[in-house]
């Protein structure tokens, strides 16, 4: 499937965001004053960033209707972010750091929570495990020559803070990028519309993501927060920069190629092994390649599930606030991960070890579950696809069906890709009429939905 202007505008503006996102939080680690209080600041973190992302989200669900307005909403959020971000590289004190970090972190993601919404939603679902993925590979790629001079130790704090701030202004200029600024404009209706298979369709499907994404998340949070530091980052600091990158792009590389739920599979055997290295104490090369196998495995699930809820949001009421729950799931859940690994860092290793199994044991129904799910709505929309009709013979079935002279028009202006609101404007009715209207002729026709119209009909 041809790549969109529309991909390649989420693909910059994701790309920026990753590259705050993840600069920003790193910075803290190497803020001295921070050291003893480090996990209380990255719960801070997690909190505003959840709430930030959920809150801008709504904001644009609920209130900004047009898409200049989310687009300049974005930019001034963006702007005051960069602001804070900026203004670390020169704080020493550790108080005035932990507030202005966490206004910053707020801001910024509620940044991503219009750009999830405006851009990454209206994707194809074939695409959106892709757009996610390379964005996040090659903000890894960007900040390895940031990584390397920390290492060295020629960088400090004030570096990432720098590289951060100088992202979420490039970000802010991005959004006024003609392709940005038309892709902000496109309607999420209408990209629905134009696709058959509608994953969102089950209600039952987002419980059973958000059931995965919570178990998954803390059990990889309590693996990263405990075994990562007691066998895999002493020994490799790099290794998983270089996994993060390569296994975020394969992620979405292979949900193109293959499915969601391939990936999903996928990542169960390669987060096992993380389990096994926690079980046996595995440190040295060995830890080195199951620490790298634990966050391939990761990747797999995790870009996936995000475009996951990007699509079901599509077709609900609140496609920015589902897209952007979908984002703060992980760090809502870190929240919980953080005490969780504490409270197993106390009780000894053998309990946590079985604290862990247990997580992971948890792990493997609920993705089979959602396994199963995907490979069934996808299969759904592949058994019900009407048979395809040549234009002549797609006519003369409409001119046969039953429908009023009003129905015709309405079901005409249904395959120009227009939109309720649209068509009630061109016919000076209001839009609850023109719903009645649909409903009839969905009826009448034997068609489920719109996008079932549009597939039958498209040519005539």
């Amino acid at each position: 499937m041809r790549l969109s202007k529309h991909f390649w505008a989420y693909l910059l503006c994701g790309t920026l965001f990753f590259i705050w996102q993840t600069s920003n939080s790193l910075a803290i680690y190497y803020m001295p004053a921070l050291t003893d209080i480090l996990y209380n600041v990255f719960a801070a973190h997690y909190v505003a960033g959840g709430i930030g992302i959920l809150v801008s989200g709504f904001v644009c669900d609920k209130f900004i209707r047009a898409g200049k307005s989310r687009r300049m909403f974005a930019a001034a959020l963006a702007a005051l972010s960069m602001l804070c971000t900026l203004s670390l590289c020169f704080i020493m004190d550790a108080a005035l750091y932990i507030a202005v970090f966490v206004i910053g972190t707020f801001l910024g993601f509620g940044v991503n929570g219009v750009i999830l919404g405006g851009l990454f939603v209206a994707l194809p679902q074939a695409h959106k495990a892709l757009g996610f993925g390379l964005a996040f590979a090659i903000n890894v790629l960007m900040r390895l020559p940031i990584d390397l001079a920390i290492a060295s130790g020629t960088a400090n704090n004030a570096d990432y803070s720098g590289f951060a701030a100088a992202a979420m202004l490039l970000l802010c200029a991005a959004l006024f990028i003609k392709p940005v600024a038309r892709s902000f404009s496109r309607r999420i209706e209408e990209a629905a519309a134009r696709e058959p298979m509608e994953i969102g369709k089950d209600a039952g499907l987002m419980w059973i993501a958000i059931a995965c994404g919570t178990v998954v998340y803390i059990s990889f949070g309590i693996f990263d927060r405990l075994a990562s530091a007691a066998h895999f980052q002493i020994n490799s600091p790099f290794a998983i920069r270089l996994t993060q990158l390569l296994s975020a792009a394969a992620a979405g590389l292979i949900c193109m190629r293959f499915g969601y739920y391939t990936s999903f599979i996928s990542s169960v055997s390669f987060l096992g092994i993380g389990t096994l290295a926690y079980m046996f104490g595995w440190s040295g090369a060995i830890g080195v390649v199951c620490g790298c196998a634990t966050h391939a495995g990761f990747s797999l699930f995790y870009h996936p599930l995000r475009a996951v809820f990007a699509e079901i949001g599509k077709r609900g009421k609140y496609p920015y606030t589902v897209a952007a729950f979908g984002f703060a799931l992980y760090f809502i859940t870190q929240v919980f991960g953080i005490p969780i690994a504490d409270l197993m860092d106390s009780v000894g290793k053998d309990s946590g070890t079985v604290i862990h199994v247990a997580l992971f044991m948890l792990s493997i129904p609920l993705i089979v579950l959602l396994f199963h799910k995907l490979r069934s709505a996808y299969s759904s929309g592949r058994t019900h696809r009407p048979v395809t009709l040549d234009p002549k013979q797609k006519t003369e079935a409409v001119d046969a069906l039953a429908l009023t002279r009003r129905e015709k028009e309405i079901l005409r202006m249904i395959l120009q890709g227009r939109i309720s609101r649209e068509i009630a404007e061109a016919l000076f009715v209001s839009e609850s009429t023109i719903n009645w209207h649909v409903g009839n002729i969905l009826k009448k026709t034997g068609a489920e939905s719109r996008a079932g119209l549009i597939e039958r009909y498209k040519d005539v």
